[in-house]
C-alpha cells in the first residue's frame, strides 16, 4: 500500500468516526479534531487545531492539565493514558456535557503524540437518571402505601 493510500483510508476512518477523535502533541497543541469533535464541541477544526486543549475543559482540570503532561514525561506515571474515564467536557459556549474519554499514546518524529476517542454520555446520563428517579418514586409510594404491597416476580417468587 503506498503511502498516500494509507493516509487516505486514516483520514476516512477519522473523518467518519460516529466517536470524536482528538490529537495532541507533548505540550498540549490540538494537531487535528475530527468531524464528531465539530459537532460535540461546537468548534469548526480550524479554530482549535494549533490551539491548547485546554480550552475543551471545564476549570479546575484547565489548570492542571499542562502540569499533569510535563509529570507524565518525566515520570511515566498515568492518570488516564491507557486507562480512559469519565470527564466533562467544555462546549463552546461554556457548557459541560459528560464524556468517556480514552486516551492512547504514539510517537511521531520520535516525539509522543496522544490521540483521544470521545464519547458523549449526555443520553446515557439522562436514562440513568429518568430511571433512578423512577425506582425512587416507586420505593416512595411502596413506602407510603396505606395497604400492604407484595411483590411477586412472574415464577410467583415473593
Amino acid at each position: 500500500m503506498h503511502a498516500h493510500q494509507e493516509q487516505s483510508r486514516f483520514r476516512a476512518v477519522v473523518d467518519t468516526a460516529v466517536d470524536g477523535v482528538i490529537l495532541i502533541d507533548a505540550v498540549g497543541t490540538v494537531l487535528m479534531f475530527n468531524p464528531a469533535c465539530e459537532q460535540l464541541f461546537g468548534y469548526a477544526a480550524f479554530e482549535v487545531v494549533g490551539r491548547n486543549v485546554k480550552m475543551l475543559m471545564p476549570d479546575p482540570h484547565q489548570a492542571g492539565h499542562d502540569t499533569y503532561l510535563s509529570n507524565y514525561q518525566l515520570t511515566g506515571e498515568r492518570k488516564i493514558i491507557g486507562i480512559g474515564r469519565e470527564v466533562l467536557g467544555r462546549k463552546r459556549g461554556g457548557g459541560t456535557f459528560p464524556m468517556d474519554l480514552s486516551v492512547g499514546e504514539a510517537s511521531e518524529d520520535g516525539r509522543p503524540i496522544f490521540v483521544g476517542i470521545i464519547r458523549d454520555l449526555t443520553e446515557r446520563k439522562a436514562a440513568e437518571k429518568a430511571l433512578r428517579e423512577g425506582g425512587e418514586r416507586l420505593r416512595a409510594v411502596v413506602d407510603t402505601a396505606v395497604d400492604g404491597v407484595i411483590l411477586i416476580d412472574a415464577v410467583g417468587t415473593v
